[in-house]
């Protein structure tokens, strides 16, 4: 071990007093302030390069934050977007079914029939015919032969009913014919099914038919299956057929049958039904033989 001398000692003595000195002058005079103030423009520099790595470090941290906080707030942004998108699409969806059923109960009020709505669940497609299905049935008092329409027209009619289906033959079906009436001149005759997508043909029209394209055709009552008033196609072509005793016609079905979801079913006035099931019966008014 290393003992403290005395030229040691000595030395610590002239440093305090030297600081003391210095203490002392540099409340008498302002020369210290100035070597003070000269040595900061030199250690300044020094300091911003020792302090830079840490500044840098807390810059990239707080960007790096920064970003991953956006990419965050973007995607869950996304995210919700997406699901306003979905729900505006169920928004529409529901608003266009609403359009739809509130037109077949307006039709139908302004008629004046009796009727109930169905949707289709099927379409069956054969070589020679093409017939849907929709999800009502005889429990709904729904008989053969029934006039099916929707908002804009006549679509066809039952042809098989079940408790809980029923099976719609379309007016465009070649094995369908239904008794019309020119709208403008009150002239009548048939619309047969041609088969093709929308077109009817109207078979039985004599070359000096008052009839023009564009004139709507309407259910003429005939027959009693199709109630009087209804629109069925509108004429598109006229064409004469020489040495044949009927021009060749054609018309557009006025109901969209290709795009058809909801269907109205109804009854004619010949075959009335209640409009409030379980209704309470009028009571029998006794006759003399009861007494």
């Amino acid at each position: 071990m290393f003992s403290k001398g005395p030229a040691t000692s000595t030395r610590y003595i002239a440093a305090a007093v030297i600081s003391i000195l210095l203490l002392l002058l540099a409340q008498q005079t302002n020369q210290l302030t100035r070597l003070k103030d000269s040595l900061s423009f030199i250690v300044h520099p020094v300091l911003i390069v020792v302090d830079l790595p840490s500044q840098l470090y807390a810059w990239l941290t707080e960007s790096t934050t920064e970003l991953s906080e956006l990419a965050d707030e973007n995607q869950r942004l996304k995210d919700e977007l997406l699901f306003l998108k979905v729900k505006l699409q169920k928004f529409e969806a529901l608003e266009t079914e609403n359009t739809r059923l509130h037109s077949l109960l307006e039709s139908s009020f302004k008629i004046g029939e009796q009727f109930i709505s169905a949707s289709l669940i099927k379409v069956n497609q054969h070589p020679n015919t093409t017939n849907i299905v929709i999800d009502k049935g005889s429990r709904f008092d729904l008989y053969k032969g029934q006039a099916a329409l929707n908002e804009d027209g006549v679509l066809g009619q039952i042809t098989n009913v079940h408790p809980l289906t029923s099976s719609i033959i379309l007016i465009t079906d070649p094995n369908h014919a239904i008794p019309v009436e020119i709208n403008r001149t009150g002239l009548r005759t048939i619309a047969s099914g041609s088969g093709l997508k929308n077109t009817l043909t109207l078979p039985y029209l004599p070359h000096n038919a008052d009839i023009k394209i564009g004139d709507l055709l309407t259910t003429s009552g005939l027959g009693g299956v199709f109630p009087s008033g209804y629109p069925v196609a509108t004429v598109t072509k006229l064409a004469p057929l020489p040495g044949e005793a009927f021009m060749h016609a054609e018309a557009k079905t006025v109901a969209k049958i290709d795009s058809t979801r909801d269907i109205l079913l109804v009854w004619s006035q010949q075959q009335p039904i209640p409009i409030l099931s379980g209704a309470p019966e009028e009571p029998e008014v006794p006759t003399d033989n009861a007494r």
